[in-house]
């Protein structure tokens, strides 16, 4: 299963960016209850089981706020290398 993290201190929120609710095609994003020290919303995976690892989510996220790992061994982006 990938791991997702989320860097909130650096995101801009969900509400005012929400990029990565756009581009996750398993629509596992929605913003949490607790603002950042921004002002903002950041984003929470609502069943962090569903993700796929696509790494869209970190891969459009125009403020690097969101790591995907994947640990398949497989995978030439993988982090277990």
């Amino acid at each position: 299963m990938p791991k997702v993290t989320i860097f909130s201190q650096s995101c801009k929120g969900v509400d005012d960016c929400g990029i990565c609710a756009f581009v996750c095609p398993e629509h596992l994003f929605k913003a949490c209850r607790k603002m950042n020290d921004a002002g903002y919303y950041p984003p929470e995976i609502t069943d962090p089981a569903a993700c796929t690892g696509c790494r869209n989510c970190m891969i459009y996220c125009p403020d690097f706020a969101i790591a995907v790992e994947k640990n398949d061994p497989d995978d030439p982006q993988s982090s277990d290398e």
